[in-house]
């Protein structure tokens, strides 16, 4: 077995045949699929990386009756295996408002129907197939199907809102951007995305940050009228791109001051007290939300600030193994499934190394920077991919991106200063099951302040 082959298997592989064990220790939940179909897409937007970048997916593993075979070949690998998955993704250019997107949904389905075990697929889409009423009809279907096979098929709508898709979320042709940025669209999109109760990633990138004041009114607008709560439901992800100019970070702290005060008169009824319970003593914002609150300040985990570490991603068009999505250059693949008579039998090596990096390695103590930085312990840190394509090094951070979250974590320490957080979090009693969590966080804070002065 290579080296490639026993990291792999440690991570994913035995996992995926242990199953959800119940097991406290086991690494199940955490150890997922990402299928990246294809860079394909009917979108051009601005800070996306598959609009620029064919390395990603070279341009003649493109072809869809290609990505199909391949996908059955890699599941009857699975099948044969005896796999069982948490969570299976699939990445892709926008593909899901015709037959190709559709092919791809009924392979999976047949496998799990034929006894593969997979509990939740999840798909980020810019939703445009809600225009069509037969592409509605078709994936409104396949989510039935999938439910009544015991999956839970899902979709996260990668929309920015009305204030900002124009500017970066433009379709390949006008006829598509007028159409996406239209009222009808939107009244279709919630329609849909309540009636199966999906949820909503958004992008706050250095191009559209300085909306997102009024681009956020809009979100809570639209959210209150469907049913939805726009600050636990709407994930607002920072851009780790290149291009965080002075500027574009104080647009941002605004940004996140106004969420705050926001924050604060509309759920809080003013009372501090409440939000600081709300921030860092309760999951309030965590059951059957987004995960991710932009101006929380949580620990970081040892591992990268994204699913790079818990996904193993599968190139559909040629059965490599990148890192991830947005790190599949030739040479940082990890390898590549190889097959021979229409079966895998086995794992080409690439380039363990970066396998054993990622997979295995600590992401703040292996980065250079981060291991000395006070701000580590609230930093979502970099973007492997960006960091290659600017720095020519996956683990070099971005100075921009690094100047982008010091800003933010600065600003959210004053802000929370000026309130009377800390001063409200110092008095927890050590009985509260928060404690510990509490005073590590005060700890982060004024190693921060002491490094700022």
């Amino acid at each position: 077995m290579s080296v490639l082959e026993t990291i792999l298997e440690k991570r994913f592989f035995t996992p995926w045949r242990e199953g959800e064990t119940g097991e406290p220790a086991s690494l199940w939940p955490d150890a997922n699929l990402e299928l990246y179909v294809t860079a394909a897409c009917n979108q051009n937007c601005e800070y996306c990386y598959l609009v620029r970048r064919e390395e990603l997916y070279p341009r003649d593993a493109m072809k869809p009756e290609n990505i199909k075979s391949n996908l059955r070949v890699f599941l009857d690998w699975c099948l044969e295996q005896g796999f069982s998955f948490n969570q299976v993704d699939f990445f892709s250019g926008e593909i899901w408002h015709g037959s190709f997107g559709w092919d791809v949904l009924d392979i999976l389905l047949t496998y799990i129907r034929r006894g593969l075990r997979v509990k939740t697929v999840m798909i980020p889409t810019n939703a445009s197939f809600v225009l069509s009423d037969r592409a509605v009809t078709e994936i409104a279907n396949r989510i039935q199907d999938y439910d009544n096979a015991g999956c839970r098929l899902q979709f996260s709508g990668s929309i920015d809102g009305a204030l900002s898709d124009g500017i970066t979320r433009r379709g390949n042709d006008d006829n598509l951007t007028e159409k996406k940025n239209g009222d009808d669209f939107y009244d279709r999109f919630f329609s849909f995305w309540r009636r199966f109760g999906f949820l909503f990633h958004p992008m706050v990138s250095a191009e559209n940050v300085k909306y997102w004041k009024e681009n956020f009114d809009w979100w809570d607008k639209q959210c209150r009228e469907y049913g939805y709560d726009a600050f636990r439901d709407v994930m607002m992800l920072e851009v780790r791109n290149d291009g965080w100019t002075e500027e574009n970070i104080r647009d941002y702290t605004a940004f996140l001051d106004y969420l705050i005060d926001k924050m604060l008169a509309e759920r809080c009824g003013g009372d501090v007290e409440k939000l600081a319970n709300y921030l860092f003593l309760t999951d309030i914002f965590n059951p059957g939300g987004s995960g991710y609150v932009n101006f929380g300040m949580t620990a970081a985990d040892a591992f990268q600030g994204c699913t790079v570490s818990d996904m193993l991603t599968v190139r559909l068009g040629d059965l490599a193994i990148p890192p991830c999505h947005r790190t599949a250059y030739d040479e940082l693949l990890y390898g590549r499934f190889q097959v021979e008579d229409g079966k895998i039998v086995g794992i080409e090596e690439h380039n363990p190394q970066m396998a054993s990096r990622i997979l295995f390695q600590d992401s703040i103590l292996c980065s250079p920077g981060c291991d000395c930085c006070p701000y580590s312990y609230f930093c979502l840190r970099g973007c492997y991919g960006s960091q290659k394509e600017t720095e020519n090094d996956p683990f070099m951070p971005i100075e921009s991106v690094c100047r982008l979250f010091r800003g933010k974590i600065d600003f959210l320490i004053d802000k929370y200063e000026a309130l009377g957080v800390w001063d409200i979090l110092k008095k927890l009693p050590p009985a509260n099951a928060r404690y510990e969590n509490v005073q590590e966080t005060l700890r982060a804070v004024e190693k921060i302040k002491e490094a700022r002065t």
